[in-house]
């Protein structure tokens, strides 16, 4: 299904340089999202290029989290393979509804602020006094 010259563009780009490493995406995404539902809202159609714009439907690892976002996927197809896509999915969105990323991280992220990570197990020295 992949070409083996397959070119990957959008937030993932970085950690795809083959199509074995698109395989290990997947199947680590598979790892988080389960009950996994995706339906084709839109789909356009030129030639070697397919555009398809998807509903992302599912949950993570507890019931509570219920996956709910969309994405888009540009596709050109060579040999009768993907040559190309550039995939832009709301992968905030979706690490928000896995209780990753705190609720409304784009806003407060919008605001100029800084969201930090702290270990409930590494005390500051200020608590140390």
């Amino acid at each position: 299904m992949l070409h083996p010259e397959l070119e990957v563009n959008g937030p993932l780009h970085g950690a795809i340089a083959i199509a074995e490493d698109y395989r290990e995406v997947v199947n680590t995404l598979g790892n988080i999202i389960h009950d996994l539902d995706i339906s084709l809202t839109h789909a356009l159609n030129d030639g070697d290029f397919v555009a398809l714009r998807m509903r992302v439907r599912g949950s993570g690892n507890t019931p509570d989290h219920v996956l709910d976002y969309s994405g888009q996927l540009i596709v050109r197809m060579q040999d009768g393979k993907i040559r190309e896509f550039q995939s832009n999915f709301d992968y905030m969105t979706m690490f928000e509804q896995l209780g990753q990323l705190p609720p409304d991280c784009l806003p407060i992220c919008m605001t100029g602020e800084r969201l930090i990570w702290m270990d409930d197990h590494i005390r500051s020295p200020k608590d140390a006094e």
